[in-house]
């Protein structure tokens, strides 16, 4: 009798330093996906800098974020093969350094030639960290809560987009552009450091229980054979699915936040720099709100597709809103947040992503689904940038012409979230 009651004494020990411990892994590794989006929201803001250092037009600009989005694209698999095979331990500190090295480059290049090197670097070594962190979540947290989990993954998603508007406004104005990058490449080094100190790839690294024990289910085996695994996600046409709701809402994310807001809305509302990178924070500041009610939310009801096709039916009516009239100045604010409140509904892609294939492949999944977003991400803002260009001596007009490309891909991808499948919360993968 009291053997039985040690053991479950120790058990429920090992469950408290499980449910303890887990936070510090994942905010090792929600600190280093930080940098990710600052890197990738970045470009917007410095716009200008670069288009006078470099004596380049919006098209060889956008090119420069595009470096950032092709690595990313390329790195989506091999990422999630990575996480699913030699872990988020190994894979984000190796990764992390490659990323450092790119920012520093990037903030020193003397050339654009160096600086799509830098970028490219850049986005090879950070393309792992986010199907790193929800691997991370699938081993040390209950699945139960892994749509709010994505939530507080879209958190630390936008601190990152913050830091990139207004802040680092004041930083280029304090330090220039180059030093800026230089410096948070630097910074990244030093969360490489604290990954291979830390970050534990599981509970049971520690000794302790794992998730598939607490939640009584079949162990997980990392003995994973990767072409098997990619033909079993990329022939499940729910992946696609998903994949073409994702794409939509994804680029526009990235145009507004990162690549062309701040331009916008300086030519649309005739605002300095500074005014138009505040409006953009408050459309992340919406966003990272939106990231936890979203998922507690989806979680509680045990829905995906009707938050995903409530977001994105608002975020398609936003952009019209927001492109073709011209609202008084003092609603701006209000609409820049809900918009960024309902533009975060894609992170409902992430989550049916993995429950529509095998949970054992989770990080690939991921993969295959960020893939076709991060694609629309490299190729719409380029596509965009020829129409500015081509527009150069009426830019009002411009915009409208380049914002309307964006429009007809989010029209696509929200007649495709018609088409998901309800999982209610579970993993609905039947082999």
């Amino acid at each position: 009798m009291e053997s039985t009651i040690k053991q479950k004494s120790i058990k429920t020990d090992d469950v408290k330093k499980v449910e303890s411990y887990r936070w510090i892994v994942w905010s090792i590794l929600a600190a280093v996906y930080v940098f990710v989006t600052f890197h990738r929201m970045s470009a917007g803001v410095v716009k200008n800098d670069l288009e006078s250092t470099f004596n380049i037009g919006a098209a060889q600009f956008a090119n420069i974020g595009a470096m950032y989005f092709y690595a990313y694209f390329i790195m989506q698999i091999p990422s999630g093969i990575l996480a699913d095979k030699i872990g988020p331990k190994k894979t984000v500190s190796i990764f992390s350094i490659i990323a450092a090295a790119g920012s520093v480059m990037f903030g020193m290049a003397p050339n654009l030639l160096v600086a799509y090197a830098g970028r490219f670097l850049v986005g090879i070594g950070v393309s792992v960290v986010f199907i790193c962190l929800i691997k991370i979540q699938s081993r040390w947290f209950y699945s139960r809560n892994f749509a709010l989990m994505i939530g507080f993954v879209g958190m630390s998603a936008n601190l990152g987009a913050l830091l990139a508007q207004t802040p680092l406004v004041v930083a280029v104005g304090t330090f220039g552009w180059r030093s800026t990058f230089i410096y948070m490449g630097l910074a990244m080094i030093v969360f490489a450091v604290l990954t291979v100190l830390f970050v534990k790839d599981d509970p049971k690294d520690m000794g302790l229980p794992g998730m598939d024990e607490l939640e009584n289910r079949p162990a997980v085996s990392s003995d994973i054979k990767v072409m098997p695994a990619l033909k079993s996600i990329m022939s499940n046409k729910r992946t696609w699915i998903i994949s073409l709701s994702y794409i939509g809402l994804y680029t526009g994310y990235v145009v507004l936040l990162g690549t062309f807001g701040v331009s916008y809305l300086m030519q649309a509302y005739t605002l300095e720099k500074i005014q138009a990178a505040n409006y953009i924070m408050t459309a992340v500041v919406g966003s990272a709100i939106s990231g936890l009610v979203i998922g507690y939310l989806s979680d509680r009801f045990k829905t995906r597709k009707i938050p995903l096709l409530a977001t994105g039916g608002l975020t398609l009516l936003g952009w019209i809103v927001l492109i073709y009239t011209r609202m008084p100045i003092g609603m701006l604010a209000p609409f820049m947040l809900a918009f960024g409140f309902v533009m975060s509904g894609f992170t409902m892609c992430w989550t049916v992503g993995t429950e529509v294939n095998d949970r054992r492949l989770a990080g690939m999944a991921t993969g295959v689904v960020n893939c076709i977003g991060f694609l629309g991400a490299a190729v719409v803002p380029v596509i965009m940038g020829k129409i500015l260009d081509n527009y150069q001596a009426t830019p009002a007009v411009g915009y409208e012409k380049a914002y309307f490309v964006l429009i007809a891909l989010m029209a696509v991808s929200f007649t495709a979230s018609l088409f998901t499948t309800e999982t209610k919360g579970q993993n609905i993968y039947e082999g």
